[in-house]
C-alpha cells in the first residue's frame, strides 16, 4: 500500500512539473524573428541530399554515406502560404536544446511559437541575385541566424544553409531518423590530440560546403530541378558562419576559389590547421565578434591571419558582446541573458551592428555596391573596426 501511494505521489509530481512547464512555455515572452527591412519578400524550400562520394566519418556503420538537410531562402513574390517556423520539428528537439544550451524545459517548449517572415515554397522572384552560404556553429543548426538570412534575402540575395549532420544540435532526416550531436570534444589536451579530434570534424564541414557548392552549380545548370535556378548568380558567391561555422567559412574560402568573399561571426579558428591558413586568403574577409575570447589562442590565430595572410580584411569588435549575441538568441527573449545566451547589451544595438556589417560587407564585395557601412559602425560607441590591406604594406 505504501509503495502504491509513493508511486501515485511521484506520478502527481511529474504531472505537476510537466503541467508547469507547459503553462510556463505559454506565458514566457518569446519574440518572433525580427522582420527584414529590405524590399523583397522571403521564400524558402528544403532539400535532402546524399554525398555518395563520401563515407560518413561520424558513423560506425560500414557503408554509411554523408547525408545533409539543406535549406534555401530566396527573394519571392508575396505569398498566402504558411510562414516557416524558426525551428522545424521543435517538439522533437526539446531534449537536445535543453542539453546543449542548458535551458529549462519551459524555454525549450516555447520555441515552437517563434515565427519568421519566410514563406514556405513561395514563388521565386525573377532577377539575378548573388548566392551566400551559411555555416552554423558547433551544436548549432541551420536556422540559428535567420535574422541575418532574412535581412540578406530581403536585400536581394539567395542564401543556402545546411545542418552539419552529427555536428548540429539535432538533425532530422526525411525518413524520421534523428541524429544528435556526436559530442566529440577535446578539453585540456595537447596540440596533437586536439587536431586528432577536431581536424576530421572541420575537414568534414569543409567537404559539406564544397559539396553544397557543387549542388548549387547543378541547380544552376538544370541537373537538379528547381524553380529559382534562373535567379542565381553563382559567379558572385559568398559565405558566412558563426563560431565553428566561422572557422569553417574561413578555411573553405582559402581552399575553394569559387567563394568570392567571407564573413565570420565570432569565429572559432583554433581547429583550422596552420597548413590551411598559411596558404593565405585572397578574397575579402570580415571578422565580427567579441573583444576577447576565453580561448586566447583563437584570436592569436585570427590576428596572425589578418596581419599577414589576407589581401583585404576587417576586424570588427563589439564591446560588451558575448558569443551568442551574433546569433538570433538576443532577439528571441528579454530573458536570453539570464541563461547566458546573450549579453546585457541592448538587442537593438546588436541587431544594428550585425545586420549593418553583414549586408554592407556583402553589398560591397559581391555587388560592388558602395555603402557607408564602415562609417556607420565607426560612429557606434561600442564598436571598433580595424582594416588590413596587404597591398598597402
Amino acid at each position: 500500500m505504501i509503495k502504491l501511494l509513493k508511486m501515485i505521489l511521484v506520478s502527481c509530481v511529474v504531472l505537476f512539473i510537466s503541467g508547469c512547464s507547459f503553462v510556463a512555455s505559454r506565458l514566457i515572452p518569446l519574440h518572433d524573428i525580427q522582420p527584414p527591412t529590405g524590399e523583397y519578400h522571403v521564400g524558402t524550400q528544403i532539400f535532402f541530399w546524399v554525398d555518395d562520394a563520401r563515407d560518413e566519418w561520424f558513423s560506425e556503420e560500414e557503408g554509411d554515406k554523408r547525408e545533409l538537410v539543406v535549406q534555401v531562402w530566396y527573394p519571392s513574390t508575396e505569398s498566402e502560404n504558411d510562414t516557416d517556423p524558426w525551428l522545424d520539428y521543435a517538439s522533437l528537439r526539446e531534449e537536445a536544446i535543453m542539453d546543449n544550451f542548458k535551458v529549462p524545459k519551459f524555454i525549450a517548449k516555447a520555441i515552437d511559437r517563434v515565427d519568421t517572415d519566410t514563406y514556405k515554397d513561395s514563388k521565386p522572384l525573377s532577377g539575378s541575385y548573388p548566392v551566400i552560404i551559411f555555416s552554423h556553429g558547433f551544436e548549432g543548426f541551420r536556422s540559428q541566424n535567420t535574422t541575418q538570412i532574412q535581412e540578406l534575402v530581403s536585400n536581394g540575395y539567395i542564401v543556402f544553409a545546411l545542418d552539419h549532420t552529427y555536428d548540429a544540435v539535432l538533425t532530422i532526416l526525411p525518413d524520421g531518423r534523428e541524429i544528435p550531436t556526436a559530442k566529440k570534444y577535446c578539453i585540456d589536451c595537447d596540440t596533437e590530440e586536439f587536431y586528432n579530434v577536431f581536424l576530421p570534424q572541420i575537414n568534414t564541414r569543409i567537404a559539406d560546403i564544397r559539396f553544397l557548392i557543387d549542388q548549387i552549380e547543378k541547380i544552376k545548370s538544370g541537373k537538379i530541378k528547381s524553380n529559382f535556378s534562373a535567379s542565381m548568380d553563382i559567379d558572385k558567391l559568398g559565405i558566412f558562419g558563426h563560431s565553428f561555422g566561422g572557422g569553417t567559412s574561413l578555411a573553405t574560402s582559402i581552399l575553394d576559389s569559387r567563394i568570392k568573399s567571407c564573413l565570420s561571426l565570432d569565429g572559432w579558428y583554433t581547429p583550422v590547421h596552420p597548413d590551411i591558413y598559411n596558404q593565405g586568403l585572397s578574397v575579402p574577409f570580415l571578422h565580427l565578434g567579441q573583444v576577447e575570447w576565453e580561448d586566447a589562442v583563437n584570436y592569436k590565430i585570427l590576428d596572425e591571419i589578418l596581419e599577414s595572410k589576407v589581401d583585404l580584411g576587417y576586424k570588427l569588435s563589439l564591446e560588451g558582446a558575448n558569443h551568442y549575441d551574433f546569433t538570433d538568441s538576443p532577439h528571441l527573449s528579454d530573458f536570453s541573458s539570464t541563461f547566458k545566451l546573450s549579453s546585457d547589451l541592448d538587442s537593438e544595438e546588436i541587431l544594428m551592428v550585425t545586420n549593418t556589417a553583414v549586408v554592407g560587407f556583402f553589398d560591397e564585395h559581391l555587388k560592388s555596391k558602395k555603402t557607408n557601412w564602415i562609417d556607420k559602425l565607426k560612429n557606434n560607441v561600442n564598436t571598433k573596426i580595424e582594416e588590413f590591406n596587404s597591398n598597402e604594406k
